[in-house]
């Protein structure tokens, strides 16, 4: 014959409190058998979000070593336009001066001659305006053409 618990603790055999001790180590003894029985559960949650962790901040740095890899080819593109401006305006200041001193190099040596020294050097000066005009268009070209394929290079 089994005993009735609450029957016993009516009787005085068991007191509340005891029976209360009971339950409540049934509670913590179930509460502690479900806690284990999920830890793997939460072992591997816990792994996965890591690991995804792990792969999304790999994606963003991947990302930025591209974002930096085109913006290394955007400088080096400025950076050459730059020195190709500076080409052409070295170019141009040496036109000038070849052009000033071939007018005084002419006035020194004949001064009658001052018409024609002054017609030919107009007519230089005429044909570097279109050649700068022509190397103003090229690197406008250039520029053009850099700033078409750049974005081909850029990670979207």
């Amino acid at each position: 014959m089994t005993a009735n618990p609450l029957h016993i603790a009516a009787q005085g055999g068991w007191s509340w409190t005891t029976v209360g001790v009971g339950l409540l180590n049934l509670l913590v003894g179930g509460a502690l058998v479900a806690w284990i029985k999920q830890r793997p559960k939460m072992r591997e949650l816990e792994q996965n979000a890591e690991g995804k962790l792990r792969d999304d901040l790999m994606e963003r740095v991947r990302k930025l070593e591209a974002d930096a890899t085109a913006q290394a080819a955007l400088r080096e593109a400025e950076r050459a336009r730059h020195e190709a401006e500076m080409k052409i305006m070295r170019h141009r200041v040496n036109n000038s001066d070849q052009c000033l001193d071939a007018l005084l190099l002419l006035l020194k040596t004949a001064p009658e001659k001052v018409n024609q020294a002054v017609q030919h050097i107009e007519e230089m000066r005429t044909r570097q305006r279109g050649e700068i005009a022509a190397e103003k268009g090229a690197q406008a070209g250039a520029q053009v053409a850099v700033t078409a394929v750049l974005p081909l290079i850029t990670p979207a």
